[in-house]
């Protein structure tokens, strides 16, 4: 009697084992960017924010004419009552952004600086010595 040949077995890696290096390489990669873009970014990242945390109206008034790829360009500034003037160059359309003492955020109406509510008490106006309630 013939004794059948058992079959060779197989040289490699199986499928599990190369997709577990695909998704190990994967993760690899990510991090490898993540700490590459800490690093090239980071500074200006903190830095952004350190200003936003000062300015917080100027922020909104520069970051919506920086992200709109030239649709809107800066017309006043008022950094002293933290109010900006931002127009919308294809229709001429204006936006203020001020800061209401109130409710201690950027607030944005259409227009120029005189659309701000005078109750909106920008905090060069409020008398020295005074303190904002919280």
């Amino acid at each position: 009697m013939d004794n059948p040949s058992v079959p060779p077995q197989k040289k490699g890696l199986g499928a599990l084992a190369w997709l577990g290096i695909g998704c190990g390489a994967l993760i690899v990669i990510i991090i490898l960017g993540v700490v590459g873009a800490s690093v090239i970014f980071g500074p200006k990242l903190k830095q952004f924010a350190e200003d936003a945390q000062k300015n917080p109206t100027r922020t909104v008034a520069t970051t919506m004419v920086s992200v709109s790829m030239g649709q809107f360009e800066m017309v006043k500034e008022d950094d002293i009552n933290k109010r900006y003037t931002v127009k919308e160059k294809s229709t001429g359309k204006l936006t203020t952004i001020y800061w209401d003492a109130k409710t201690k955020a950027p607030v944005t109406i259409q227009g120029d600086f005189s659309g701000i509510p005078a109750d909106a008490n920008p905090p060069s106006q409020q008398p020295e010595g005074q303190l904002t309630p919280k």
